[in-house]
């Protein structure tokens, strides 16, 4: 795995021209992916993490049998942590990152963990992801984390996406809820979840929802209403043992930083 690996895609800058992967941007990313990598650790240091998980998930490092993890957008930062995690118990966690060339460091991060990156574009070219993300479980046994709002929202609401990878692969969902005790929300579309410094953070895992193979446009979208539901449970646990209030509220473009 995989075509896409060591060839990333051109992107348009300000002035409408591609980027390329020069020799100054190798060199900005051999030492940038390093350092980013360091931070996100230094970064983890901070908090007091509080993972629970059943005892199915053990079991995929030890049978390196893949699933697909699903989680909102606005957590995705602080599950890096887990992700990193599952690595260290052979679980071939990965992530959809874009084939450009800003993409790129991403994939370098992703190296400094010992993971590989599936490249694709879920929001340009939607089928070709999926077929991406399928190969990456069947041929390479990898692990995607997929967050079920996308990269533009609207906020907890399952996509479909997820689904369909998994009734692809013929692998299970695990669903994730993530809240911590003190924390910043920005004012993105998601309200990203920053934990603030010295904070607890609970990182809640589900058991692994199998997907039928055969699903009617019904059945489809009581699956989809059933994993939202379920990560949106996840997510209250944590919320309600960490003591917080659950934040539903949408996102206001230059709105100022929320602490909760």
């Amino acid at each position: 795995m995989n075509d896409t690996a060591h060839t990333p895609e051109s992107s348009a800058g300000a002035s409408g021209q591609p980027r390329q992967m020069t020799w100054w941007r190798r060199v900005i990313l051999g030492i940038g992916a390093p350092v980013a990598a360091f931070v996100l650790r230094l970064w983890w240091s901070m908090y007091r993490f509080e993972l629970e998980e059943p005892d199915a998930i053990l079991e995929l490092g030890r049978t390196q049998l893949p699933a697909v993890f699903a989680v909102w957008h606005e957590g995705l930062l602080t599950v890096c942590w887990y992700v990193s995690r599952l690595l260290k118990r052979g679980v071939k966690a990965t992530f959809l990152i874009s084939p450009s060339v800003d993409g790129e460091i991403g994939v370098r991060i992703l190296a400094q963990f010992g993971s590989r990156a599936v490249r694709g574009s879920a929001r340009r070219s939607g089928a070709a992801a999926l077929r991406r993300l399928h190969r990456a479980i069947i041929e390479d046994r990898q692990s995607p984390f997929i967050t079920l709002d996308g990269s533009k929202g609207p906020r907890r609401y399952c996509k479909p996406g997820a689904i369909a990878v998994a009734r692809m692969a013929g692998v299970p969902i695990v669903p994730i809820g993530v809240a911590a005790r003190r924390s910043w929300r920005t004012p993105t579309w998601d309200r990203h979840l920053i934990p603030r410094p010295f904070s607890k953070v609970l990182i809640t895992v589900g058991e692994p929802i199998t997907v039928p193979r055969k699903l009617s446009d019904d059945e489809l979208e009581i699956q989809r209403r059933d994993l939202e539901d379920e990560v949106n449970r996840l997510t209250g646990i944590c919320e309600e043992r960490l003591g917080v209030r659950s934040d539903t509220s949408s996102a206001e473009t230059g709105r100022p930083l929320e602490e909760s």
